[in-house]
């Protein structure tokens, strides 16, 4: 039996029969070829007392996760929208993975979809510029129609550094040289920042790398212009995702009549998307980031974080006192597990 794998019924058929046998352990456990320390083993076994994680949140924690899940107003909220929730209300502080746990167990979590493989590739330098707000600006342009059939594009601009969305071009067709000069004039006078120390990412449209606008955005701002590679959406990755947000945000409306609506609709995205934890940032807002809040807000969820677990810690402490005068064994499992 050396080496083998023996099932708790086995085990305890071979006790038995070893201890009813008229040979000694020994020369049962040399038949069997069992060693002594496992039969004995064996023999000793006992029930293992069941362990509860000592920074496990405590019911009134669970009951407002709930609570706050199962009410309407924050019902398209994932357990990340929900510990943003909890934080800045104050009702609970917990991890992402806390709440993640608490949705599972209640059948409120929604299914689960893995990401797409991403293609691999050579990234693109302009990631290592990116150390704060205001050092990294890119944009694109993307298309609505309306009913009509008319196109109209928009062309946002993003602040890669905090994922605020800075201003939105809407022309009608297409866009000149000089519209996105017009657009670039107006955000940078907005901004009111060291343009020397920005740099700009686009792709290779006409409209983006053109004669003019080089000049223009090289001699008066003083900017870098950095270029993605045709047929490379993934070097410029972050003005692809805001523009899918754009496109497909469950708020945006079913059809456009006018070009107004599209005008509307562009500006109540940038509201909501400035507005909304971003997960790159930690969850914290853009405008928020961008007005350097988020290193303070991310530091006080910390602090949040370790008064709970000096809570809970606690709280099972007591919860162990009140056991053991009732008689229950319930051991504390003292690992420090992250809530």
């Amino acid at each position: 039996m050396k080496g083998k794998k023996v099932g708790k019924e086995a085990q305890s058929s071979l006790v038995q029969l070893i201890q009813e046998s008229e040979l000694s352990v020994d020369k049962c456990c040399e038949i069997l070829q069992l060693s002594d320390r496992r039969y004995f083993r064996w023999v000793n076994w006992k029930e293992p007392r069941k362990r509860m994680p000592w920074n496990k949140i405590r019911p009134e924690e669970n009951e407002a996760i709930l609570k706050v899940a199962k009410d309407e107003a924050f019902c398209g909220l994932r357990a990340a929208g929900l510990m943003v929730h909890g934080h800045e209300t104050g009702e609970y502080s917990c991890s992402i993975s806390t709440i993640q746990k608490v949705l599972k167990q209640h059948a409120l979590a929604a299914p689960y979809v893995p990401a797409k493989r991403r293609r691999s590739g050579k990234k693109p330098e302009v990631r290592d510029l990116i150390t704060a707000p205001n050092r990294v600006y890119c944009y694109d342009a993307t298309d609505f129609y309306l009913t009509n059939g008319l196109k109209v594009q928009a062309v946002p601009i993003l602040d890669i550094g905090s994922r605020k969305n800075l201003k939105n071009g809407v022309f009608v067709k297409s866009f000149t040289e000089k519209d996105v000069i017009f657009l670039w004039d107006e955000t940078l006078f907005e901004q009111g920042i060291d343009t020397s120390m920005l740099t700009i990412l686009s792709d290779n449209a006409s409209q983006m790398k053109g004669k003019l606008i080089r000049a223009h955005m090289l001699e008066k701002w003083l900017v870098t212009l950095l270029y993605s590679r045709p047929h490379t959406p993934d070097d410029n990755p972050w003005i692809e995702s805001f523009n899918k947000s754009l496109k497909y945000h469950v708020a945006k409306p079913d059809k456009f009549e006018t070009v107004q609506d599209v005008i509307d609709w562009i500006e109540l995205h940038r509201q909501l998307h400035n507005d909304h934890p971003h997960s790159a940032l930690g969850y914290v807002r853009p405008n928020d980031e961008h007005e350097g809040l988020g290193d303070n807000i991310r530091k006080e969820r910390k602090e949040d974080l370790k008064v709970a677990s000096k809570t809970r810690l606690e709280y099972y402490y007591e919860s162990k006192t009140v056991k053991k005068e009732s008689g229950e064994g319930l051991e504390i499992h003292n690992s420090f597990a992250v809530c």
